[in-house]
This record gives C-alpha cells, sequence and structure tokens, in this order.
C-alpha cells in the first residue's frame, strides 16, 4: 500500500480513537473535552469568523481530522528519518511529545478567544496528553495495520 494511503489510514484511526477516548473523559468528568466540539465553540464565539454555528459543525471535525493528519505526517516523516522503526517505546515518546505540543496550542486558543468555552482545564489538558498517547497508538496500529493483505 502506498504510504499516502498509510497515512491517511494511520491519521483516522488514530482521530478517531482519541475523539472516543475525549467522549470518555468528558461523559465520565462531566465536562466539555471533546476536540471537534471545542473547535466549534471557538470558532462560534471567534470575532474574525461570520456566522454561528452548531457544536456538531464539520468545521471542528475538519480541523480536528485536519491536524490529525498533520500529526501523522510528522510521525511518518520522523520514523523515515530518524526514528527508523516505530517500535512501542518509540510511540510512547512520540505520543507524550504531541500531548506537550498540543497542550499549549489549546492554551494559546483558549487565550486569543474573546470567550472561550467553558471547562476544567486542567483536567482537559490532563485528557489530552493522554489522548495524544491513545491517538498515536492507534495511529501507529492503523498505520501496521495497513500493511496485512486480505
Amino acid at each position: 500500500m502506498k504510504a499516502v494511503s498509510k497515512i491517511i489510514i494511520a491519521s483516522v484511526v488514530g482521530t478517531t480513537f482519541m475523539t472516543l477516548y475525549s467522549y470518555y473523559r468528558s461523559k465520565k468528568e462531566r465536562q466539555q473535552y471533546v476536540e471537534p466540539v471545542l473547535l466549534n465553540k471557538l470558532i462560534n464565539r471567534s470575532e474574525i469568523l461570520p456566522g454561528h454555528i452548531a457544536d456538531n459543525h464539520p468545521a471542528g471535525w475538519a480541523g480536528h481530522y485536519g491536524t490529525g493528519m498533520l500529526f501523522m505526517v510528522s510521525y511518518y516523516l520522523l520514523w523515515q528519518r530518524a526514528l527508523q522503526k516505530p517500535t512501542l517505546a518509540k510511540t510512547l515518546i512520540l505520543g507524550a511529545a504531541s500531548g506537550l505540543v498540543a497542550i499549549p496550542a489549546w492554551k494559546i486558543m483558549f487565550t486569543a478567544s474573546p470567550n472561550p468555552p467553558a471547562n476544567y482545564r486542567y483536567g482537559y489538558y490532563r485528557q489530552l496528553f493522554i489522548a495524544h498517547l491513545v491517538f498515536t497508538m492507534f495511529a501507529l496500529a492503523g498505520y501496521k495495520a495497513s500493511d496485512f493483505k486480505r
């Protein structure tokens, strides 16, 4: 299978399982931690972007899955150029690094918003870190699974 197809499959698998984890933590903690919903709230409350959009609008989902694709392309390039073979340990380190990149990115988005969505920020950042471990593990699984022939 071509690398582009493998990257797409891996990013969709990783982002989907990350989102499922975020839904789980949201429900368990009774907080809004679901990334596409938070993105839509940020877009909706933006002074720059026009119009009203719902929490389930495709824009937040496209942004979330698009970001997953960017992470996966970055992983692919790292695996090809530096990490060589994606092992469990390397994948966990990469997931942790991804979480450490995502947390300040979300802090910036919340800070830049004139009316950021409400949630328990410490809890959100904690679950976001773990969600990136989930993303990376399932993205790797999706990448490797696409090598199997039927």
